[in-house]
């Protein structure tokens, strides 16, 4: 599917494209948790360098539906290697969000030291989501 998948403009509406990765993870508890985790905290839906890089958009092969996807193992290796700059509260969500949706390790007590409290419920409301306890 990947390969039918272009790379998008950075959207005017982050709500937009966080709308598209939604109907991509679609069915699938840990990466709809983890899309719902990189919307709800900070601004990476909003990056042109995690966007253009990391994201690709278009139509579903089965359904036709618009759709998006995110090349997590490409963006925490940019992430790790400096290519996606952020401080390490920033980095610390799309850390957790790819180790949810695509079980990239994370050491979490690390990765949740220093978040702030509103980050830190999305990431305990992601766990739960993606364990199939969504409230």
């Amino acid at each position: 599917m990947s390969g039918d998948l272009a790379r998008p403009a950075a959207p005017d509406q982050p709500g937009q494209l966080a709308r598209l990765l939604a109907a991509g993870s679609d069915g699938l508890p840990a990466e709809t948790a983890a899309v719902r985790l990189l919307d709800l905290c900070g601004a990476w839906l909003a990056r042109p360098d995690f966007i253009t890089g990391f994201i690709r958009v278009g139509a579903s092969p089965l359904s036709g539906r618009p759709l998006g996807i995110i090349r997590w193992q490409p963006a925490i290796r940019a992430l790790r290697g400096g290519g996606l700059p952020s401080s390490v509260g920033e980095a610390a969500i799309p850390r957790i969000a790819a180790s949810l949706a695509a079980d990239v390790p994370v050491e979490l007590g690390q990765a949740i030291t220093g978040l702030n409290r509103v980050s830190l419920a999305a990431v305990t409301t992601a766990v739960r989501t993606a364990g199939g306890w969504p409230r």
